[in-house]
């Protein structure tokens, strides 16, 4: 039962503390809005920063050129300030441009003090469990707090749950148009990890890596490396590794001699696990690869086991059917729209749980426009999602879920939620031109303005200072 004395009114909630979450509140409240954040977990950083993902990107294209400021672009500048990323650097992989390492605890914190500096209110442990709706509005919801349940009034709703939780419970519509979403992961880190006899067994090994791979100096802050799949195909014939698969993904920081993998997989949802289910078989799967790390692999006789994520790597999950729907196409295109509020420039990205490795990877040649419809959802007046969750299709998905096109989703929707509660409008008839010089002046690109910003030439190899 819901303690009326713990009621909480604010002018906009955000539900989700991840990537977009964090931004959505940041640009809320900096907006002008009483804003409440509610997050399932103890702390922030969502995804990003408890998944331990080895990086953040998605935020220059191909050439170089950048495509997510704003909120992303300031807390990557924070982080650097206490050390905890050395920046934009160079993809050593060549998948991507850029991509942007970072320490999980250190983001973490400094969202947090974004979050603090902006005057959010923000509530840890509390999931949202209920939602009270009138016909096409949301009224308010209800967390499950530790005290007990919290009713949270509110004039907008913005849902960065990633799982679309807020949504889900209000009534929206959600995308079905694949029988099976792409595999859930638990990323792990290594410490004790020896980079210079591993770094050496890279470089003397390129077929055992990703064609193009950089192999990096034991001397460098961070190196990223690709492959494997000789080290890999060797430890599932020796038993040690029951999961089949032909490459992993290592981000490592050799001064440190840490390294987190990505190379686990379960299907998600399917295979009658649910959330526990799935979290067990992958434990398992992280054991085994510390084992055939240690056994196998060049460097890692003295690794042991530093962290593992303290939530399931989920890629792809419930996604809202919008007013707008971002399909394969307007991202392979490059398509250009009106009510832009952001771009995205992230290769689709298609992981097969059943297959030994990427299903697909698409390329894209240039940025792609975030419309503002992908945002609203088509049966709500006062709900905005962000993150994940927006109206994208399977494959549209594979490339807007990632963390820099978050953070620009997510930033839009805080601004937008302002801007609707301070008028009284729903989120359909928002003046999108306003949203977009709001956006701008915030520093966001790609909100129809034209403007290109040229990111620093990358350097041969990344350092420090790197930008």
């Amino acid at each position: 039962m819901t303690d009326p004395t713990s009621a909480l009114d604010a002018d906009v909630v955000v539900a989700g503390a991840g990537s977009a979450g964090v931004a959505a509140a940041v640009a809320a409240a900096e907006s002008g809005a009483r804003t409440v954040l509610a997050e399932a977990s103890g702390h922030v950083g969502g995804t990003l920063a408890w998944q331990l993902l080895e990086h953040s990107a998605g935020f220059h294209d191909v050439r170089g050129d950048q495509v997510v400021g704003g909120v992303g672009q300031r807390i990557v500048d924070r982080l650097r300030q206490y050390g905890g990323t050395p920046g934009h650097i160079p993809d050593d992989v060549g998948y991507t441009a850029t991509r942007t390492p970072v320490n999980h605890a250190e983001l973490a914190m400094a969202e947090a003090t974004l979050l603090a500096d902006a005057g959010v209110q923000v509530l840890l442990h509390c999931p949202v469990v209920a939602v009270d709706t009138d016909g096409r509005r949301v009224r308010g919801l209800d967390v499950e707090a530790p005290d007990g349940r919290r009713r949270i009034t509110a004039r907008m709703f913005v849902d960065a749950s990633g799982d679309a939780v807020l949504a889900a419970l209000a009534g929206a519509a959600v995308h079905d148009d694949v029988p099976h979403r792409q595999p859930a992961s638990l990323l792990l880190k290594l410490g004790g990890v020896d980079f210079a006899a591993l770094l050496a067994y890279a470089a003397d090994h390129p077929d055992d890596l990703r064609p193009g791979n950089a192999v990096g100096s034991p001397d460098d802050e961070c190196v990223n490396l690709w492959g494997f799949g000789t080290l890999l195909e060797t430890g599932h014939r020796q038993g040690l590794l029951e999961l089949r698969r032909t490459e992993l993904h290592l981000a490592g920081w050799p001064r440190r001699g840490e390294a987190v993998l990505n190379v686990t997989r379960v299907p998600w949802p399917g295979a009658g696990l649910d959330a526990g289910a799935a979290y067990l078989r992958l434990s398992t799967q992280v054991l085994e690869v510390v084992r055939w790390f240690r056994r196998l692999v060049p460097g890692g006789r003295d690794a042991y086991l530093a962290a593992v994520a303290d939530r399931l790597g989920v890629r792809e999950s419930r996604r809202v059917v919008g007013l707008a729907t971002l399909t394969r196409d307007d991202v392979v295109s490059g398509r250009r729209h009106p009510d832009s509020i952001g771009t995205g420039a992230f290769p689709i990205d298609i992981h097969d749980a059943n297959a030994p490795g990427l299903e697909h990877a698409d390329t894209i040649a240039s940025s792609y426009d975030l419309p503002f419809g992908c945002l609203v959802p088509r049966d709500l007046d006062n709900v905005l999602v962000a993150g994940r969750c927006v109206s994208s299709t399977h494959e549209g998905n594979g490339s807007v879920r990632i963390t820099g096109t978050c953070f620009a989703t997510g930033e839009a929707a805080g601004v937008a939620a302002a801007l609707a509660a301070d008028g009284g409008t729903t989120v359909a008839a928002l003046d999108v031109p306003q949203l977009q010089d709001r956006l701008r002046r915030r520093g966001v690109l790609g909100a129809r303005d034209g403007v290109t910003v040229r990111a620093a030439a990358p350097r041969s190899r990344p350092t420090a200072s790197s930008a």
